[in-house]
Order: structure tokens, then sequence, then C-alpha cells
């Protein structure tokens, strides 16, 4: 991925060399004392980023959105935010990450001003896996994926009612501040139960954190729980499959180990 250009700094008036970050896709650059992202959607970005600059943080905390010169939130497909340093993983803390993501889930819905008609122009493959975990598309897979996607879709319920905005990647965007407080990154926002974050969360656990499998047992226990859980595990497998360069090898191993333990 290039750095951001001379005049992408410029419409944010930052000045500095770009560090590339860790994680993030190799999208993400540190200048100073701001990063600079390479969003997938502009105007997914645009609308996300406003909606984080009225967000009220309590209980969590989440980098301070910085808009261009022109008063957009997105310039020529880059953002900026404010850094925060000392920051280090959640991971494995799993009930914690899920907390925050339910706690931020919450403080951006009081704000919220739309969003759907954004939320679902959106093409890229983190977008079509959401509709394909709902039931608002069909993917197309190879044979072996297509064989653990109908095995998923077999335990699926009714689906959960009520939507609202949720962070559908918290499992590596929760970090904590050196005095202990989250910080939530890398806003992915989908309009979708406010538990389907959690399930995310755990499911991201089982299938590449390495965490016990009965997590994805105990998570499953409540139906609706079940039902989250099972969707959430399609939206991990659909993007992983479509993607160009999958990172976790597009293996379907792990989605196998999990559904003995859910049969």
């Amino acid at each position: 991925m290039l750095a951001p250009s001379s005049a992408v700094l410029d419409a944010f008036a930052i000045d500095g060399d770009p560090l590339a970050l860790p994680g993030g896709e190799g999208m993400s650059f540190r200048v100073g004392d701001f990063v600079v992202k390479r969003v997938h959607d502009a105007g997914e970005a645009e609308w996300s980023q406003a909606l984080l600059c009225r967000t009220e943080q309590v209980g969590f905390r989440i980098p301070e959105p910085v808009h261009s010169t022109s008063g957009h939130w997105v310039y020529d497909g880059w953002s900026a935010s404010r850094f925060i340093p000392g920051l280090r993983s959640a991971v494995p803390r799993w009930n914690e990450i899920a907390t925050a993501g339910l706690l931020f889930a919450d403080a951006v819905e009081c704000v919220r001003d739309g969003g759907a008609d954004v939320l679902a122009r959106r093409s890229h493959r983190w977008a079509f896996a959401d509709r394909v975990a709902w039931e608002e598309a069909k993917p197309d897979l190879n044979t072996e994926a297509t064989e653990v996607y109908l095995a998923i879709t077999h335990l699926l319920t009714d689906q959960v009612i009520g939507d609202q905005i949720v962070h559908g990647d918290l499992t590596g965007n929760v970090y904590f501040d050196p005095s202990g407080v989250p910080v939530i990154l890398d806003f992915s926002p989908y309009l979708r139960p406010r538990r389907w974050a959690v399930a995310i969360v755990f499911a991201d656990a089982v299938l590449w954190n390495a965490a016990d499998l009965s997590l994805a047992r105990s998570f499953a226990t409540d139906p609706n729980d079940r039902d989250l859980f099972c969707r959430a595990l399609i939206f991990r497998l659909v993007a992983e499959q479509v993607a160009e360069r999958p990172r976790h090898g597009a293996h379907l191993r792990p989605y196998l180990e999990v559904l003995s333990v859910l049969s």
C-alpha cells in the first residue's frame, strides 16, 4: 500500500513522514500525532467520521476524527484521526472486548442520524458477507466452502429482531490505554442486532485466536445468541473466501471444528 501523498497530508494540515502501522491491512500510517488511513468506501467513511465526532465517550475512548481543510472527513480516499499512544491489545479478554463494544454501539446509536442508505450502497467484501449472513444475498463459493456454508445455514433459526449500529470488527480493534480504558479503533459499521457484534467477537476467538471451543458452546446456549453466532460464522466465512489475499488462508477446518460443538 502506498503511503498518503503530500497532497493528502496538506489537506488534513498534517506535517511529517508517514510511518506504516502494523495490522489494519497495511492501510494506516502514523504521521506525528495523527493516523491517516486509506478507506474502503468514501461514503461510509464520511458518514462514520461525522458520527464518531458526535459520540459521547463514556466507559471507552475513540480516536478523535480530524476533518480536512475543506471541512470534509475524507480526502482522495483517505481519512484522519488523532493518534492515541501507549495502547495494548485487549485480546484475549473476550468479555471485556464485548462489553466495550456494546458500550460503544449504544453511544453511537444515541447520536445516529440515518445511515441506512449509506451502508446499503457499500460494495466491499465485508458488506457483501454481511448481506449473505442475513440472507439478503447468495454467495458464489467453491464446492468445499459451499458445503460449510450450507451446514451453518442449517443451524439458523428465526432472525433476531432489532437493528442498531454495531462495530462488526471489534476483535483486533479494542485496546487498553495506559489507564486501562478501552479504546475502540477502526469503526466498521453495520445496522444489525446489538449482540451480533458480540457474536463476531466470540466467533473470531474460536476460529482464529485459539480460544477453547467451549466458548462457542457456552455463547450459543441461548437460541438468539446461537442464531447470531451462526450468522457471525457465515459473515467471516464469506468475507474470507472472496478475499483476493485471505488473511487466514481461507482455511475451512476451523469452521468444521466449531460446527462439531454446535451440531
